[in-house]
């Protein structure tokens, strides 16, 4: 008999620039029997919910960065990056740079050195 529960608890920041003045968490439950990537989490998040918008990485290897992340307060590799059942995790968009919606960020802009968090909607 397996110690999951079947079940990830996920806390997922959203953030939509054309409607809210502000960043938020939502929950989502996704049924599992078998650790996900955070890149497949989210793909069945938005299978739940199709205005979340995230990135789905291209190499799923942890080499293209197309799925770079925020997990738990941790930048990391979204695609190499596991969740088991029966966690929670917390996914925000990669602290480094623009937020553009929800967990998408724009790779192209860096945040400046020492620009807060809280800024562009991620408070």
């Amino acid at each position: 008999m397996s110690a999951y529960n079947g079940k990830i608890l996920a806390k997922v920041f959203r953030f939509n620039p054309a409607s809210d003045t502000a960043g938020r968490l939502e929950e989502y439950t996704v049924e599992s029997s078998e650790p996900l990537s955070v890149m497949a989490l989210l793909a069945k998040i938005h299978d739940l919910d199709p205005t979340f918008a995230c990135r789905t990485s291209t190499c799923f290897k942890g080499k293209c960065g197309s799925c770079l992340v925020r997990v738990n307060g941790k930048d990391v590799f979204g695609c190499t990056t596991l969740v088991r059942p029966g966690e929670t995790v917390v996914i925000e968009p990669h602290s480094q740079f623009k937020l553009l919606r929800d967990v998408v960020v724009d790779f192209t802009q860096p945040l400046p050195a020492g620009q807060d968090k809280a800024e562009e909607g991620r408070q």
